[in-house]
């Protein structure tokens, strides 16, 4: 079941997940299926860009941290499937810029970053 929600409807397990994942490093690159899947943004000839799919692995990886939410043109959104799986978006909506993160609870009861599309130009 998919539904869109706000940050108090999420699972409570995944947001004490959602803070440790983005201070301390050692936890955060053990919750990431490695490789990581998802897309990194491509500059076109044009001088815009587009998003192309990508893999990062651990040596490669650039730590996330907390959104900073305080600026009032970024917008957060979460859609939630069951109880283990979180999809989140941050988006620019008067760009059309933004980026996806998707978490999901695997069979040891642990969170993981499982996609991550890196900001870009959205489609």
């Amino acid at each position: 079941m998919q539904k869109s929600t706000e940050a108090d409807d999420l699972p409570k397990d995944f947001l004490l997940f959602y803070q440790q994942f983005h201070t301390d490093s050692s936890y955060q690159m053990a919750h990431i299926q490695w490789p990581l899947k998802g897309e990194k943004a491509d500059r076109t000839v044009e001088g815009g860009s587009k998003k192309v799919l990508a893999t990062w692995e651990p040596q490669d990886w650039v730590l996330l941290h907390l959104p900073d939410m305080s600026d009032a043109g970024l917008k957060r959104s979460y859609e939630t499937i069951s109880d283990v799986m979180v999809i989140e978006r941050l988006h620019y909506p008067m760009v059309n810029f933004g980026l996806e993160r998707q978490f999901y609870k695997d069979d040891q009861d642990q969170w993981q970053l499982i996609f991550y599309s890196e900001m870009g130009e959205l489609r």
